[in-house]
């Protein structure tokens, strides 16, 4: 479950983006709860489309309400995403919060961006965008560390009724993932076979 301090922080960043009309979605271990799998996390990934020339906006707004930087831009490289990272201290917490606002360039981001849904997660009084849970699973795929992994199983073995599987399929495919999500499915659900998939 997110801490206290980091619902705090995104309810901040939130409505600081509001204004700006900039399509933007929770990814990450935050959105993880709205598709019912939840565990601890310490940071923010937003995965924002905004353009090369909105950016110099978005920012000021963002330190205008008392967020900096981490380091100068450009932005640093991680994995396929550019990212701005930016910390946070809520009043009185004394701690800093991360913020990695993801870069969508790609035209699989884009309408991952897009495809967000309003959801309200749990301890959260007020409802953000978040990505889809096809897209969700896609992300962590493409991040494709254990914990990412992990996630993306649980998020198959719990909303495996609801899943858009062609959707999941086709961009699997298009991303070359087909062999990591064969591979989460048989983890997640051992005794079903992944539709139009080899295992």
């Amino acid at each position: 479950m997110p801490g206290e301090i980091v619902l705090r922080t995104l309810r901040h960043v939130w409505e600081c983006l509001r204004p700006l009309n900039v399509p933007v979605a929770v990814a990450g271990g935050i959105a993880l709860s709205a598709w019912k799998h939840i565990r601890a996390t310490r940071d923010i990934d937003l995965l924002l489309a905004a353009d090369e020339e909105h950016l110099p906006e978005l920012l000021g707004a963002l330190a205008a309400s008392g967020m900096r930087l981490k380091r100068p831009l450009p932005a640093v490289q991680i994995g396929q995403f550019d990212v701005i990272q930016l910390l946070y201290e809520p009043p009185e917490s004394l701690m800093d919060v991360q913020v990695d606002l993801l870069l969508a360039r790609s035209p699989y981001h884009l309408q991952a961006v897009q495809r967000r849904i309003l959801a309200r997660l749990p301890e959260l009084d007020f409802e953000v965008a978040v990505l889809t849970c096809e897209d969700l699973i896609l992300h962590k795929l493409l991040a494709g560390r254990i914990i990412d992994r992990a996630d993306a199983a649980a998020l198959l073995r719990i909303n495996r009724r609801s899943l858009d599987l062609d959707y999941l399929t086709a961009w699997t495919a298009r991303l070359s993932l087909a062999r990591e999500l064969a591979e989460v499915w048989g983890e997640a659900l051992p005794n079903e076979p992944l539709p139009g998939g080899t295992n």
